[in-house]
């Protein structure tokens, strides 16, 4: 009768220690993409917030996860029986300590620090601000493809 017991409490241990490790955290630094392995094979995932965070599926067992904005949502994926695989909530942090941000008053700007400090456009910076660095940043983007479409090397293949 010992026995029956110590083996029923020790798959209730297992249950809940598999129940534990499935509630832990995934971590994401904001503006950044983390891989995630699968244990099992899925063919479903859904993010609770696309807006916090969302993903690439790169196989049945690898997706890659993108810190959209500060804030913390939730992932499910489940096998093409709809069982649950994984669920687990997904944090999106701030950057690592090269990341400045500036208060002014009820102003604040952005500035990655490596090693020199540039502006940087983030969630919660300035309207007025945060828009003339994403022109920027779209005008930089439109140079670069325009380049890369006079250079034969950087281009796509085209279908003939």
């Amino acid at each position: 009768m010992g026995r029956v017991v110590a083996a029923a409490l020790g798959a209730g241990c297992a249950v809940l220690l598999a129940g534990a490790a499935q509630a832990e955290t995934f971590k994401v630094e904001m503006n950044q993409t983390k891989a995630l392995h699968l244990a099992k094979p899925v063919s479903t995932i859904m993010v609770g917030n696309p807006a916090i965070a969302d993903v690439s599926v790169e196989g049945s067992k690898l997706v890659y996860v993108m810190g959209r904005s500060f804030g913390t949502t939730s992932l499910v994926a489940t096998d093409s029986d709809g069982n649950v695989i994984l669920n687990i909530d997904v944090s999106v942090i701030a950057q690592d300590a090269s990341t400045v941000t500036l208060t002014r008053g009820t102003g604040q700007l952005s500035y990655n620090c490596t090693p020199r400090c540039e502006r940087v456009p983030s969630v919660g910076d300035n309207p007025e601000d945060f828009d003339a660095i994403m022109k920027q940043v779209a005008g930089a983007m439109s140079t670069s493809l325009g380049a890369a479409q006079g250079n034969p090397a950087l281009s796509a293949p085209s279908e003939e």
